[in-house]
């Protein structure tokens, strides 16, 4: 998801339907909080990167997807992910319940629009990019979960990976697996 599926994001947002947002696929902003499991994930992510000192969280997750795996998809051996049908198709507004004990200030689709507009080379904003998180797609366990994460930055810049969490010793964190997928810059 680049530039512009962000910019269609927080127009179905703001539009609050479940518009086609690509693919003739409706976009679900779920009524149903995320589970504690679910925020844990999220935790561990934001744990083990807070030292990128981003500041800027976007307030709704975006869909999860494969795009730009190896068909092989090497950072999912051994691992059978249940169904991810639901983090295909679905989003979660992120709450204060995530950001709780850290300095990060939740973006809303307008908002993350509004960044995407502008040029970052010319932006004098310190505040400049904001993580955007996908809906967590779990093992059939529950020891991982995949995730993706992108960093955007303005109409030219963003970057990010989808990666695979594992939890150890009752905490998340990432795995020592290779990223399933990464890509930095721009493109629509």
């Amino acid at each position: 998801m680049r530039c512009s599926q962000f910019k269609l994001l927080g127009m179905c947002f703001v539009a609050l339907s479940a518009l086609a947002c690509a693919g003739n696929k409706k976009l679900v902003v779920s009524r149903a909080p995320l589970s504690e499991e679910q925020l844990s994930v999220y935790r561990g992510f934001l744990d083990k990167f807070s030292t990128l000192n981003f500041n800027q969280l976007s307030s709704m997750t975006i869909r999860f997807d494969f795009k730009g795996f190896p068909e092989t998809r090497p950072c999912l051996k051994g691992i059978d992910l249940e169904d991810a049908s639901a983090a295909l198709n679905t989003v979660h507004i992120l709450g204060d319940e995530i950001t709780k004990g850290r300095e990060l200030r939740l973006v809303t689709p307008s908002e993350l629009s509004t960044i995407l507009d502008r040029d970052p080379i010319s932006s004098t904003d310190k505040n400049l990019g904001v993580l955007v998180l996908s809906e967590v797609v779990f093992d059939a366990n529950h020891r991982y979960a995949v995730l993706k994460y992108e960093f955007v930055c303005g109409n030219r810049c963003g970057s990010g990976a989808t990666l695979v969490m594992e939890k150890i010793d009752g905490r998340w964190t990432i795995s020592s697996r290779p990223p399933c997928a990464a890509f930095v810059g721009s493109s629509d």
